[in-house]
């Protein structure tokens, strides 16, 4: 486990982890154009079959893009469940970017861990 300002991560004893990172941004960052950015670029990645779900996400009134990445071709590869989306914290616009992965063959253990993890999540505001 690492915990920093801007950083968390935690890895389980089978190497599952959760990683949350948190990204200063500018205040003149356009937050809703870079979502869209991403949930369109994300939806590209479902058509091509690199995810296998997309779509637009609330956790706890921050709306996000979350994504499960298809199998990974090589089975013991790293496979995500991942959220990002951004903020105004404090006066400062943030990036958050939620990630749960695993290897390719450890994901369906944990696939309803990593959902409920995402899903349970509480922003400080």
């Amino acid at each position: 486990m690492d915990q920093k300002k801007l950083n968390f991560y935690y890895t389980s004893p089978d190497n599952a982890s959760l990683l949350v990172n948190l990204s200063e941004m500018p205040d003149e960052f356009p937050m809703d154009i870079s979502l869209k950015a991403y949930y369109d670029q994300a939806l590209q990645q479902l058509k091509n079959g690199h995810y296998e779900k997309v779509r637009m996400l609330e956790i706890d009134g921050i709306e996000g893009v979350e994504f499960v990445e298809a199998p990974p071709e090589d089975k013991d590869g790293p496979r995500r469940h991942q959220w990002i989306a951004y903020r105004t914290y404090l006066g400062q616009k943030q990036q958050l970017n939620v990630m749960t992965a695993t290897k390719g063959t450890n994901f369906d253990k944990h696939r309803d861990d990593f959902a409920a993890i995402l899903y349970s999540m509480k922003a400080v505001k």
